[in-house]
């Protein structure tokens, strides 16, 4: 769902509570006032409202998360301890990954390019290094 079908809903609740609060007051004059009528119209859109947004921000966070976890369970366990590593850290040299995860360069290498490949990492050279980034589809 998105923001705007989001604001949709809330545009079409609003009209099916104007229309349903002018047969009331067409229907039965004496009964209900308009001031009445209006304050649950706001009221209900309000609701209905907040209740869009906090739906749209869950369900985004909960996609991206479900997301990530089945891109996870695609990696060897070697690719997912890199990734997690450059996942805390936002932004990690080539070199100093090799030290923290004590592996070797050529495996380490081998891992970073199956990753770049895979879309998961973009891989910037930085004099005899590179510096390793997540991309945008698995950070938040």
């Amino acid at each position: 769902m998105s923001i705007r079908e989001a604001a949709a809903i809330v545009l079409l609740i609003l009209a099916t509570e104007v229309c349903f609060g002018c047969l009331l007051y067409i229907l039965n004059p004496g009964g209900i006032s308009l001031e009445t009528i209006l304050v649950g119209t706001i009221v209900m859109v309000g609701v209905v409202g907040g209740l869009s947004v906090t739906l749209y921000y869950l369900f985004k966070r909960y996609a991206h998360e479900r997301t990530l976890r089945v891109a996870m369970l695609t990696l060897s366990p070697d690719e997912q301890r890199v990734l997690k590593e450059i996942l805390v850290r936002k932004e990690v040299r080539q070199d100093d990954l090799r030290r923290i995860l004590d592996m070797s360069k050529s495996k380490l290498s081998a891992i970073v390019n199956s990753l770049e490949r895979k879309g998961a990492i973009h891989k910037l050279r930085y004099h005899k290094t590179n510096i390793l980034r997540v991309t945008k589809e698995f950070s938040g």
